[in-house]
């Protein structure tokens, strides 16, 4: 059918979206969420089917500014507009649901629909839930990893190439930003891309966000490692692996994460990685409850880097508390620049210096004892001003950074000694009260484990931007018992 092109000069959020009037829709044999391919010239685009009784005429399709992004649509454009063919991903998706291993083509048909936009959120949730019900094999990972390493780009960076990442699941967790200035100060290349928040108030290029700009071009992140051996970047705005970064939209409200392991290999493969260390969280709160558990998946990411040519070592770590005392991307990078300094949160010291240790021994550039001198010294500190810089930020100073000004503090109903925190209940109360987007929002912890509280003393301060989004982290932090004093 042919149809008028009528811009509406909206964004919807990323999605490809059309609205088609309900009369036209019918005759196409089109429900709401269903594709049409709209092809104009050469050029075609899948788009996800609205309808609407009045608001569009007859004849007429109305595209938002992310189709006209794809293809230079202008008002008035006569376009060919047909109903999508059945999609053999859909069949692959279909396989999953029904519990069947999927191979490399399988994996290729999905990611490929992924990136063309073909599929909607609903199947891509369904895809989505399936593998989180009935799991990967790690055939399976190895056949995703390579499906979505070979529809990105890759960066190639000069030096040797190392890498670690967490698994997440540890509110506070901002060992990244600790561990890339010292193994860069080292000598070491290691070009850290990073994810946006998935479960946690803050994802590592949410916290360096605060600071610094963290959406470079692939041009700008190799000019950044090469003068300073390092960055600290979102890796979706470079497309080393564009299903990935659509999959974790459906992720993030799901409060899922399949994928782990071939979002993980696959986006560092693609940055040419050769050492990488693997931060596996574990204990009551996090996602991997026993070390049997935590030893499994370590096992699995190195059978994965093996295949892709990669040397796995995995860290299983404490993840019973929050990793220092702050949560929310201000909050901790104000945290970790004095940390670097006066070297006051042992656990986040520890931590840091344990993983860059790992990858010292495994490159022979030294152990944990060196990491821990780079710290002592001053250079860490230095190398991420260095970083910060060169991606264009200004020389952060930790009182000039902006945290909420709407506090609330959470207060001690017995004294005790703190002997366990809810993780989970501190991560709800900093979403509601705005983070990671609010980057002034979060919470600061006055208490931890093992530590002597009083009838009345604070034990954790809720910060916001907003007042609205400040009494909704209260009404969550009163209905909770988060410490647990005794």
């Amino acid at each position: 059918m042919k149809m008028k092109i009528k811009k509406l000069g909206l964004d919807a959020g990323g999605k490809t979206i059309c609205i088609l009037n309900e009369k036209d829709a019918k005759d196409m044999g089109l429900h709401p969420l269903e594709r049409v391919v709209v092809t104009k010239g050469k050029k075609k685009v899948t788009l996800l089917v609205d309808t609407a009784e009045s608001f569009v005429k007859r004849g007429t399709i109305v595209v938002y500014k992310e189709a006209t992004r794809l293809i230079n649509f202008r008002n008035g454009d006569v376009v060919r507009v047909e109903p999508r063919k059945t999609l053999i991903s859909k069949k692959s998706i279909d396989k999953k649901i029904r519990g069947e291993q999927l191979d490399y083509k399988d994996f290729r048909a999905i990611v490929d629909d992924v990136i063309d936009r073909d599929l909607n959120d609903l199947e891509l949730a369904s895809f989505i839930t399936a593998l989180h019900i009935h799991g990967l094999t790690v055939r399976e990972s190895i056949n995703m990893s390579r499906a979505m390493i070979d529809t990105g780009n890759k960066l190639k960076f000069s030096g040797t190439v190392v890498d670690k990442h967490s698994i997440g699941g540890v509110p506070g967790d901002k060992t990244s930003m600790m561990v890339v200035p010292i193994v860069a100060a080292a000598g070491l290349t290691i070009p850290k891309t990073s994810s946006r928040s998935i479960t946690s108030p803050a994802g590592t290029a949410d916290r360096v966000e605060a600071i610094a700009p963290v959406t470079l071009s692939s041009r700008e992140i190799k000019k950044v490692v090469k003068k300073t051996k390092g960055c600290l970047v979102w890796g979706g705005s470079v497309d080393l692996a564009p299903a990935d970064d659509l999959f974790i939209r459906i992720e993030h409200p799901l409060n899922l994460d399949p994928l782990l392991l071939p979002s993980v290999m696959s986006k560092k493969k693609s940055v040419g990685c050769k050492y990488l260390v693997i931060d596996i969280p574990t204990g009551r709160g996090a996602k991997m409850k026993t070390r049997r558990e935590a030893n499994k998946l370590a096992k699995n990411f190195k059978a994965l880097g093996r295949e892709l040519g990669i040397k796995v070592q995995c860290a299983v770590t404490p993840g019973h508390q929050p990793i220092g005392r702050a949560m929310g991307p201000a909050l901790e990078a104000r945290e970790l620049l004095t940390c670097m300094r006066n070297m006051e949160e042992k656990d986040l010291i520890d931590k840091a210096t344990t993983i860059a240790g790992m990858l010292f021994k495994m490159t022979g550039k030294g152990d944990k004892k060196t990491a821990f001198e780079i710290i002592k010294s001053g250079k860490a500190e230095k190398k991420f001003r260095e970083i910060v810089k060169a991606q264009g930020g200004s020389d952060p100073k930790p009182g000039r950074i902006k945290v909420g000004k709407f506090i609330y503090c959470i207060r001690a109903k017995r004294a005790g000694k703190v002997k366990g925190i809810h993780n989970r209940d501190l991560v709800e109360i900093c979403m509601a009260a705005g983070t990671p987007n609010d980057k002034g929002a979060g919470i600061l912890l006055n208490k931890k484990i093992g530590e002597r509280v009083k009838k009345g003393e604070t034990l954790f301060t809720i910060f916001a931007e907003k007042k609205h989004k400040l009494n909704s982290g209260i009404k969550i932090a009163k209905s909770k018992h988060i410490f647990v004093v005794l």
